[in-house]
């Protein structure tokens, strides 16, 4: 869990979401832009403090190197450190219980729709809110962010994407259970690997931030 670690120990997280796209300006004066449907994947900066003690995160350093920029690994924020569990915090107004009782149905362009006949009681309120992190249960890998409020519907909900759905491999959407808020997780890599140094008595410190990528396979 050496990322993980890394996350764990932030002394900030940055989040990149940038669509990709193109701009001319005309002779006119006009902007204009073109925008080409990618798979928007998540890019992170994450900086790191220099207080840990070398000789007690050695095992840190050898599962870096052997990860480098080759090797991906599952992150989350707010999970194993949950003094950062404001950074995805569900906002929503549905309970542990009610979500674990929601189920996908399908999943289209940038909407996923949801059954919620198998919920107990009738817990109304606003279900989603705009920025909460969804995420398919059953080791789907791609976590979104939902961009509009959506309020509950005892029968089914349709809950807007910040990105086209991504198809998984021999993954089936229909009954699959779901994760919000820091129970989601990224696979990621890192785009370069910050050297590390020693320094007396017993400090590690990075040379730079770590700059990860999610992987869309």
């Amino acid at each position: 869990m050496s990322i993980q670690t890394i996350i764990d120990n932030a002394t900030y997280i940055k989040f990149g979401r940038t669509k990709t796209a193109g701009q001319t300006i005309s002779r006119s004066g006009r902007v204009l832009t073109s925008a080409r449907p990618t798979s928007q994947p998540f890019n992170f900066e994450v900086g790191m403090h220099d207080a840990l003690r070398y000789s007690e995160n050695r095992d840190l350093i050898e599962e870096l190197d052997k990860l480098d920029i080759t090797t991906e690994e599952g992150i989350d924020i707010g999970t194993t450190n949950t003094n950062l569990s404001y950074i995805t915090a569900y906002k929503g107004s549905l309970s542990a219980s009610n979500i674990s009782q929601i189920t996908a149905t399908s999943a289209s362009g940038t909407n996923l729709v949801l059954n919620s006949t198998g919920v107990s009681g009738s817990p109304g309120g606003t279900a989603f809110k705009k920025g909460d992190f969804i995420q398919l249960g059953s080791s789907y890998r791609y976590p979104y962010r939902v961009t509009a409020d959506v309020s509950y519907n005892a029968t089914s909900m349709t809950v807007p994407l910040h990105r086209p759905f991504i198809d998984q491999d021999s993954y089936t959407v229909s009954g699959k259970s779901i994760v919000v808020g820091s129970a989601v997780t990224f696979k990621v890599k890192m785009l370069a690997k910050p050297e590390y140094r020693v320094y007396p008595h017993d400090l590690l410190a990075f040379d730079d931030v770590f700059s990860l990528i999610e992987i869309i396979e």
